[in-house]
């Protein structure tokens, strides 16, 4: 049995960071997207505890951890964990914005990953140029996105959040969309204005421009009710990564753990099983 799940802080520079971790047997480290916090994965947590090493984690100025107010490295917060951590090439699992972070760590630190499982990732370096259609591609982004930031700016936050559940959570209903506009509502500082982005500094030449240099076994999952955009950027990145493959999960949209639970339970289980030295 599990020990209960205590939450804790690290100290970073510049401020804190809160963080759980339960279980053991080989790492995995969760990291969320940019319109969530650590709680996007709280069924998941308690179940992958039961065979593996967990830990999740709130970025900067989300959840538990405070804003950033000077300059700091979401690569080099999420090194910093896995050295307080003691957690040796975990398989990182990156949502959107937390994909975009472990593309970057892995490039910038090789040694320290040992798999990637991205849903709908971001990556550093996007262009319209790497999807077919370019700009039109992002039209319905671009379009619900600016509405979004014009219905927060005019103080009507439940207007703002309807237009992101337009955008990125169409497939969630009962208590999973509870959960999504809950954590919206609970960081709408960071979701609307990036109180902590601005801040943001990256490690090294964007991602995108660097694929090649990725070398540890990658999925791609990415809903078919997501960003239309979303599945030409998986499959840029798949053209680029060595040996990584993408999956469209039917039903699913940006948050895909949320949507279509058992689509990523299957796809992490076989993941995870068709890694070296982990056949159980």
């Amino acid at each position: 049995m599990n020990d209960p799940v205590v939450t804790k802080t690290m100290d970073v520079p510049g401020g804190k960071i809160a963080y759980e971790e339960q279980g053991r047997g080989r790492p995995i480290v969760l990291l969320h997207e940019g319109i969530a916090d650590r709680r996007m994965w709280n069924r998941e947590f308690s179940l992958l505890a039961r065979d593996h090493r967990v830990a999740r984690y709130d970025l900067r100025g989300y959840g538990g951890s405070t804003s950033a107010t000077s300059e700091y490295s979401p690569v080099r917060d999420l090194v910093a964990l896995l050295d307080h951590l003691g957690l040796t090439r975990p398989l990182i699992v990156g949502p959107s914005v937390g994909g975009k972070i472990a593309l970057d760590l892995t490039l910038a630190y090789p040694a320290r990953v040992g798999a990637l499982l991205l849903i709908a990732p971001g990556y550093s370096g996007m262009d319209y140029d790497h999807v077919p259609g370019g700009k039109a591609t992002f039209e319905r982004d671009e379009r619900l996105s600016k509405a979004a930031a014009d219905a927060w700016a005019a103080g009507k936050l439940e207007e703002a959040i309807e237009h992101l559940r337009q955008l990125w959570a169409s497939s969630l209903t009962g208590s999973a969309l509870d959960l999504f506009r809950t954590m919206v509502q609970d960081n709408a500082k960071e979701v609307f204005e990036e109180r902590s982005g601005r801040y943001e500094t990256r490690e090294g030449e964007p991602a995108a421009a660097r694929l090649t240099e990725i070398r540890v076994p990658t999925r791609i999952l990415v809903g078919d009710r997501d960003n239309p955009a979303m599945p030409h950027c998986a499959n840029f990145l798949a053209r680029g990564i060595a040996g990584a493959t993408v999956q469209l999960v039917p039903g699913a949209d940006h948050l895909l753990n949320l949507s279509r639970p058992d689509a990523f339970d299957t796809a992490l289980r076989g993941f995870v099983e068709s890694l070296p030295g982990v056949r159980e």
